[in-house]
């Protein structure tokens, strides 16, 4: 037995030499790189049962990374609200209260400076962060400043509405001229600044690729105008028609009237409903 297990020894220390002998020591990682970046709101949510879970959502990020300046720009969007993420949520996302998080190079480390949030931890990217990046050889490091641009606004009024309608084509005012079309439609107005609203006309043939600007002034009257892809203004408000909004129904009534060349050509009366 004793002779078997000196055997069994001589064998395994023999095996270990065969495996070591000619291996090179690999090099370690001088890279500093950050290659991505995203950030993430967090919030609670209550079930039927009372019981709290937190939800992450991941922000949608343009970001740029310049290596050679070690600066990341990142121009961030806020997902379209769901049943769970909703609206009165989607307003509370801060840059003032949102994790951060990088990829970076193989083994690296990163370290906060000047008082940057820690990666994955809510905090403030309100203003620029620096970041200090080491690499794997524990040698090399390059130090990263993080610019976020202002969020997106939400204003009150963005939601998925629905509409309801008429058309009249051909026509130069609302007496029944010209041929009369049904717009009933779900129309999203998305935020455009604190008081504006747009809404897509492309669910109408008649107006692809056409928008409508809803302006509600502080007497809650609307300001309307339509614009095509350039911008250019090519519809307006018909004169002494009402244009308004109701705060408690959370209701537009608007009417304008398109003009893709002279004369108008096409008249709307449209009523924009809350879902």
């Amino acid at each position: 037995m004793k002779k078997n297990i000196y055997i069994l020894a001589i064998l395994v220390s023999t095996l270990t030499s065969c495996i070591n002998w000619g291996l090179e020591e690999l090099p370690l990682y001088d890279e500093v790189e950050i290659t991505s970046f995203d950030l993430e709101h967090r919030y609670t949510t209550e079930n039927a049962n009372g019981v709290e879970s937190v939800v992450f959502t991941k922000l949608n990020s343009s970001v740029d990374i310049s290596s050679e300046n070690a600066i990341i720009t990142v121009t961030a969007t806020i997902p379209p609200p769901t049943q769970i993420f909703t609206q009165e949520i989607r307003r509370s996302i801060s840059l003032e209260n949102i994790a951060g998080y990088f990829k970076l190079s193989p083994a690296s480390k990163v370290e906060p400076l000047d008082g940057a949030p820690e990666l994955g931890v809510p905090g403030d990217f309100s203003v620029e962060r620096k970041y200090k990046v080491t690499a794997a050889d524990g040698k090399t490091t390059k130090i990263w400043t993080v610019k976020v641009n202002p969020l997106p606004v939400i204003n009150q009024y963005e939601g998925a509405y629905a509409c309801t309608g008429i058309m009249y084509w051909d026509g130069t005012h609302f007496d029944g001229q010209g041929d009369l079309y049904n717009t009933s439609r779900e129309v999203y107005l998305s935020s455009f600044d604190e008081t504006t609203c747009v809404a897509s006309h492309g669910a109408s043939i008649w107006t692809g690729g056409y928008s409508l600007r809803l302006k509600v002034n502080a007497d809650n009257s609307v300001t309307v105008t339509q614009h095509d892809a350039a911008g250019n203004i090519v519809g307006e408000m018909v004169p002494g028609a009402v244009n308004s909004y109701d705060p408690i129904a959370k209701k537009f009534t608007i009417n304008y009237r398109s003009q893709t060349n002279d004369p108008y050509i096409g008249l709307y009366s449209d009523v924009f409903v809350l879902k």
